[in-house]
């Protein structure tokens, strides 16, 4: 990183950044170099270019930030991508970008829509829903309910154990679960399914969780998760960049993923086979722009998916997929998404009509906690909320 340089050049080097967002780091300054920012209507404010320069300046060269500033009626949609080892502006906001374990507020609001229809209840049992009989569906006389696997409070573990063991392929970390088909689940579900907690008692996050209510969910509509993904979200909502399976067409709308160096993966590497509901989903900052609405606007299924149905500490609360943080009279909705190529998140306040959306192509497995999109999202998110003071 920079090293070298003297207090004049620190000073000028960072104005250069702040003013078009261009910025190098490579050992001798001399070969500092900057860009013009491509769409000057669309770019960020200095404080803004500072959060994006103090995590991007760990990203390898060919990643990309696709966000989205929602406030009020407006979108200011920004592109940034590390090029040469300098960062530039780019038009990426209807570019495609898996979006990991957001999709489990996709699936969450699924699953609202078919309790606002009255097809199911959230506290109806998975038993009565699975075409098999389960190795264990309850502990201390609690059954593990739908609501349960919305909320993370199942007992299920992280993942299922034979994701990793008794396959005929090896596991591709970068690719967990692309391979965990229909037969595998039912295998791990009828022979070896055992709770670590009792349901509804604590959180323990769970992608098994997220999988098996998409799975669930299938069962019940008698559609895939894709086709009841287009007919709850995408066509009301005209989301034509979110979608699950990867046709070559859709290929070609996506950033490709890439690895801890920089190194581009094989396209579809998020894909979660049977556990699609858990992380399968991908999309752009324009679709994810148009979610948040709905979920800021909606007084219907996208408003149930964000009520509390677990309150997990003084601060943090658990909807269906969503999480919620109060303090101070502020009620952010979060999630976030990490796959081997690629972090993201969405934050956002009903009440204010604010929020983010931050898509990137950068790896889950990236060593540094300081680039990690959780953090970037709350950096932009929060002096939204502090300028704005009153509600609309």
């Amino acid at each position: 990183m920079i090293r070298r340089m003297s207090g004049i050049i620190v000073k000028s080097f960072f104005l250069c950044l702040l003013a078009v967002l261009t910025s190098c780091w490579r050992d001798n300054p001399t070969e500092l170099t900057k860009l013009p920012a491509r769409h000057t209507e669309n770019s960020l404010d200095s404080s803004q270019a500072w959060e994006v320069f103090k995590r991007a300046r760990y990203y390898p060269n060919g990643t990309e930030l696709s966000i989205c500033i929602v406030k009020g009626d407006s979108d200011k949609y920004i592109g940034v991508e590390r090029r040469n080892d300098s960062l530039v502006y780019i038009e990426n906001s209807d570019s495609v970008f898996e979006i990991g374990s957001i999709t489990k507020t996709f699936t969450g609001t699924m699953l609202a829509k078919l309790v606002y229809e009255g097809k199911v209840r959230l506290e109806d049992p998975i038993k009565d829903y699975l075409p098999l009989p389960l190795h264990q569906s309850s502990l201390n006389g609690e059954e593990v309910r739908l609501v349960h696997l919305a909320n993370h409070t199942s007992g299920l573990p992280f993942e299922p154990a034979n994701v990793r063991e008794g396959k005929g392929h090896a596991f591709d970390p970068y690719s967990p679960y692309k391979q965990y088909s229909t037969e595998d689940l039912h295998e791990y579900l009828s022979h070896e399914m055992v709770l670590t907690s009792t349901p509804g008692e604590r959180r323990l996050y769970s992608n098994l969780g997220g999988g098996l209510l998409g799975y669930i969910l299938t069962c019940v509509t008698k559609k895939t998760y894709e086709e009841l993904l287009s007919e709850s979200i995408c066509a009301p909502l005209r989301m034509q960049n979110t979608f699950v399976e990867l046709t070559p067409q859709r290929a070609r709308r996506m950033v490709q993923g890439r690895d801890q160096n920089g190194r581009p993966l094989p396209m579809g590497g998020g894909d979660c086979g049977a556990l699609t509901g858990c992380g399968g989903i991908k999309s752009s900052a324009q679709d994810l722009s148009k979610y948040i609405r709905a979920n800021m606007r909606d007084t219907t299924y996208f408003d149930l998916a964000q009520k509390t149905t677990k309150q997990f500490d003084e601060h943090l609360t658990g909807g269906l997929g969503w999480a919620t943080y109060s303090e101070n009279g502020m009620h952010h909705v979060g999630a976030f998404g990490a796959t081997g190529g690629y972090t993201c998140g969405v934050i956002f306040e009903r009440s204010r009509r604010v929020g983010i959306v931050l898509l990137t192509n950068v790896s889950a497995f990236l060593p540094s906690k300081e680039s990690n999109a959780e953090g970037l999202c709350r950096a932009l998110y929060d002096p939204l909320v502090s300028a704005d003071p009153g509600r609309n």
